[in-house]
């Protein structure tokens, strides 16, 4: 499947907007997204940006339009304490129509080569029990389930708790 990987720019707010309200809908968490594609643009393209995104393009069959966008990766950069530094994966979306065509491990290879060129010894993330397409992805690439080997688990606390322990 011809496609290109690019990173996303200000101006692919809406359309990324677009690709995480599909995968939250696939995971069934529609009521979680509590973002917009303004608040993408402060958080992302903003002085301090929080995140990258790497956006995965159709090319357009008439070359002066823009392709059509069919996958991200987001992702932020972080630190271990026993590895130093690490990127950490917060979403991979390929359009459902387009998946099984190559377009995820571009994606994954394109981040792999920002976190070696970022210095970062690991990359981090987390899918869901119930998405064995995708645990079987990442097991192919050579990705280990740490809550499985090393009984790790993935811990959050949700803004009513960051309120109560903050003491507001």
């Amino acid at each position: 499947m011809g496609c290109v990987i690019r990173e996303a720019t200000v101006e692919d707010c809406e359309q990324i907007m677009s690709l995480i309200q599909e995968i939250a809908a696939y995971h069934h968490l529609e009521h979680d997204v509590t973002i917009n594609s303004e608040v993408l643009k402060a958080d992302g393209f903003g002085a301090n940006s929080f995140f990258k995104c790497l956006l995965a393009e159709q090319p357009a069959e008439n070359g002066n339009k823009p392709g059509r966008p069919i996958g991200y990766a987001l992702y932020y950069f972080g630190y271990s304490v026993n590895h130093g530094r690490m990127l950490y994966l917060e979403n991979l979306y390929v359009v459902p129509e387009l998946r099984s065509k190559g377009i995820g491990m571009k994606l994954m290879k394109k981040v792999a080569e920002v976190a070696l060129a970022a210095g970062c010894k690991e990359i981090k993330f987390v899918t869901v029990e119930w998405n064995q397409g995708a645990k079987d992805f990442y097991d192919r690439m050579g990705a280990h389930d740490t809550t499985e080997s090393m009984q790790w688990h993935c811990m959050e606390l949700g803004w009513d708790s960051l309120q109560r322990l903050a003491g507001n």
